[in-house]
């Protein structure tokens, strides 16, 4: 039987991956925790074989940057990361991590079970993009490498001149780059473009992404 772990800071949402776990023939859940930082001592201790980890969890790392750790410690475990968040950086970021699959819960073709049986017989799962969202009259397809490194920061409430000195641009370089992002969806300035794309979770501010969110009693079985 293949050991499994969740991990998932949603209730309904691990809950979900349980039942998948538990209705498969060839799996047996063995923790389900909402805090990664609890991972490393659950697959020590239950020789974990697979786990499915969202992005986001309780604690002081998301879910690829604890996935990384855990790769670094146990280079066989099989890992997918799971998601409902289109971030245009996760998949980049999960492919430099080393993890098996990615999996987005509302949006992959596959069911979640057809991916952990693929996974465990050495194949990759993975999209081939992250999921185009709509802005305004435009798709985020439509945006250039360097626009998407200028709106990051955009959404992150910082100037003209903070976005240049990160990037090591000019202030008009920043200014020109912004301005093609505002024609190229139709909003009238920068901060009705920051609502629109952090509303559609295209990008998500470091600002957001890391607040403490509630906590919640992990579950290990």
């Amino acid at each position: 039987m293949t050991k499994v772990l969740v991990i998932d800071d949603q209730r309904i949402a691990r809950e979900y991956m349980e039942n998948v776990v538990q209705n498969g023939t060839n799996y047996e859940l063995v923790g389900s925790l909402s805090k990664a930082d609890l991972a490393e001592t659950v697959c020590r201790r239950s020789k974990v074989d697979l786990v499915l980890m969202d992005v986001c969890t309780h604690g002081a790392k998301d879910g690829i940057d604890a996935a990384a750790e855990l790769r670094r410690l146990f280079p066989e475990l099989k890992m997918i990361i799971v998601t409902s968040m289109v971030e245009e950086s996760y998949i980049k970021r999960a492919r430099e991590t080393g993890v098996d699959s990615f999996w987005y819960k509302e949006i992959s073709p596959e069911d979640l079970l057809t991916v952990m049986d693929a996974t465990m017989q050495g194949r990759q799962m993975w999209p081939y993009e992250t999921p185009a969202v709509k802005l305004g009259i435009t798709t985020s397809n439509d945006f250039t490498e360097t626009e998407i490194k200028v709106l990051r920061l955009v959404c992150e409430g910082l100037e003209y001149s903070e976005i240049a000195e990160q990037l090591n641009y000019t202030k008009d370089n920043v200014k020109y780059h912004i301005r093609n992002i505002l024609q190229k969806t139709g909003y009238a300035n920068k901060t009705q473009l920051a609502i629109a794309v952090t509303g559609k979770r295209y990008i998500i501010p470091k600002l957001f992404d890391e607040q403490d969110r509630s906590e919640e009693n992990p579950i290990v079985l």
